[in-house]
């Protein structure tokens, strides 16, 4: 007798510093594999996002299964008409790139879909993690760069040209025209887990550094809430792991900020996906 053919889909997580994938059957990660991502140059980058791939197809063949179809979340804007990265501000190289083209000519896998990193983020979350109670959802990652995703009406919303919610380029700063990543990089010196590490070992600078970030943050959350009045607000990414630097600043000025005294019992919470959660939103691109 003939055993069931199990059915895969990959997802792919680009980030400005690491390249992570898994592969899913719907609802368990049954491999994952993390590497680092290439800023050199195109093919070299295309080189290791085939070797970061591949052995998860192998895997699926092992075991007899069918890849349905592979997700990609990319940190950029996308143009998703013509299946292509307009602009990923920390992967330049990626610019103009299109991916799933390029990615079935070298793999072989026919439906490859890809969408902005956090948004695959704030998917994976309201179907598995901290978001699966509610309806009207703001997600937001901070890693290499920032990142932001609405969920409401049961989807993620895209917006007119698929850029809404790029919570990162809010301006924070007027006199200096500074937004939100700006101000990020500049207090973090591009460095955030160094960062930290010197902020929890005493360094006055360094808790400063943090402490500003949780102000700019929370000014910025307060605008999402006064604009589309959530019920949580999600984060997640590499930064994270030091959320108790800036989180409780953040909830403070964010409170002060938000107009409607019932918005004001907005929740911030953390992802429960963690490290995976980019690419379960990826791989859940492919039904």
């Amino acid at each position: 007798m003939n055993k069931p053919t199990k059915n895969y889909t990959i997802g792919v997580d680009i980030g400005g510093t690491k390249m992570s994938a898994i592969l899913f059957d719907g609802k368990n990660v049954m491999a994952d594999y993390i590497l680092a991502t290439p800023k050199d140059n195109l093919e070299h980058f295309m080189i290791m996002l085939k070797a970061l791939i591949e052995p998860l197809l192998d895997k699926a063949k092992a075991d007899s299964g069918i890849i349905k179809g592979m997700g990609v979340g990319i940190a950029g804007m996308l143009n998703f008409k013509e299946n292509k990265i307009v602009e990923a501000p920390n992967l330049p190289l990626l610019n103009g790139l299109k991916l799933p083209e390029n990615l079935t000519a070298k793999l072989g896998v026919e439906q490859i879909k890809i969408d902005n990193d956090a948004r695959c983020f704030l998917r994976a979350e309201m179907k598995f993690g901290a978001g699966a109670k509610y309806k009207n959802v703001f997600g937001i990652t901070v890693g290499t760069g920032i990142g932001g995703a609405w969920w409401s009406g049961n989807e993620v919303y895209q917006g007119a040209h698929g850029s809404a919610t790029e919570v990162g380029w809010l301006t924070v700063d007027f006199k200096e025209g500074m937004r939100l990543e700006e101000a990020y990089h500049k207090l973090m010196q591009n460095s955030p887990a160094a960062l930290a590490d010197e902020a929890y070992h005493g360094d006055v600078l360094a808790e400063k550094s943090y402490d500003e970030f949780g102000h700019y943050l929370g000014i910025s959350l307060a605008n999402v809430v006064n604009l589309i009045d959530p019920e949580i607000i999600i984060v997640g990414g590499g930064v994270i792991e030091s959320s108790d630097l800036f989180l409780s600043r953040t909830k403070k000025i964010m409170r002060e900020y938000i107009k409607s005294p019932e918005s004001k019992a907005v929740k911030i919470v953390k992802s429960k996906l963690g490290a995976t959660a980019g690419a379960i939103g990826a791989a859940l691109l492919v039904v």
